[in-house]
């Protein structure tokens, strides 16, 4: 159906009865598991855990792995998704939780990375001051300052939230591929045109779906040239933002509202525990290391 046209998509079961349960079972262990016990601590339908794990996990494959039908066809792992929620729904717990072992990973890794990146800048700043004869304690003192101050952006980075589009083209520059994962999808806006007078910026978006070259020309900084940039998207929002994501001319002309699998989870407010098993603490741990260390290294 072409969603340019105007009409609203029919659902395949219009009285919205007969629905298929997501399908849990058919999740590895792994993944199964916690997409099950994410649901039960928050006491929220299990469809929204395991759409939001699904997209998630596309990020560890998507720069890694694409599917091949034939010879000179192939597709990208990348799942982009958008789980539509009231305020009351528990977004944010669940987009948390699914967000949590991305962030303890890249923590870990640039804590046990920052020895190696402080001895490689020692190195090459220690070379050029053995060149000199006579050293001073003041360029001592200034180098420990440098190495105290190395940038962020000698870190790697996996999650990232509201961000702009200028800001995503130096984070992919720097890491190849990302995440996308919020509990708030509003922040898309910055791509249709919240800081460039209205002016819609989603190429890169659409480009990251598909790992497209993305080049980058500025008059105030030198080129820049993403080969292959992935980004998995992981959202959820109220409704009154999915209607204005669905009639935003940009969104729906370029085809980015299409990329999209969508989420409307059942309600369980009136039937919630709050005395429920809380996610086991190696579950996360299982997770980092069987599918993120995949593309993190």
């Amino acid at each position: 159906m072409n969603l340019s046209s105007g009409r609203s998509p029919h659902p395949l079961r219009p009285d919205g009865t007969n629905l298929l349960p997501f399908p849990v079972n058919a999740l590895p262990p792994i993944i199964g598991d916690m997409a099950q016990t994410i649901a039960t601590t928050t006491s929220t339908d299990v469809v929204m855990a395991g759409t939001s794990i699904l997209s998630a996990l596309s990020y560890c494959f998507s720069g890694v792995y694409r599917m091949s039908a034939k010879r000179d066809h192939t597709e990208p792992l990348v799942l982009d998704t958008l789980t539509i929620a009231e305020p009351s729904f528990k977004k944010s717990p669940v987009m948390s939780l699914i967000k949590r072992p991305y962030i303890q990973f890249a923590h870990d890794w640039n804590e046990n990375s920052k020895q190696d990146i402080f001895t490689s800048q020692a190195e090459r700043k220690l070379e050029a001051l053995e060149k000199k004869k006579d050293v001073t304690a003041e360029e001592i003192a200034k180098l420990q300052t440098d190495l105290s101050n190395i940038p962020q952006s000698n870190f790697r980075r996996i999650a990232v939230d509201d961000v702009t589009p200028e800001s995503l083209i130096r984070l992919l520059e720097e890491n190849k591929t990302l995440l996308m994962i919020s509990d708030e999808a509003g922040m898309l806006g910055n791509f249709s045109g919240r800081y460039s007078n209205n002016v819609p910026n989603i190429d890169l978006l659409l480009k990251c779906w598909n790992g497209e070259t993305f080049i980058s020309d500025r008059a105030t900084r030198a080129s820049i040239v993403l080969k292959k940039p992935y980004m998995s998207v992981c959202l959820a929002c109220q409704p009154y933002v999915f209607d204005s994501m669905i009639n935003n001319t940009a969104f729906r002309g370029s085809g980015l509202i299409a990329r999209f699998l969508y989420c409307f989870p059942k309600s369980n407010i009136g039937t919630r525990k709050y005395d429920t098993q809380a996610v086991p603490r190696n579950s996360h741990r299982k997770l980092q290391k069987s599918d993120i260390q995949a593309v993190a290294g």
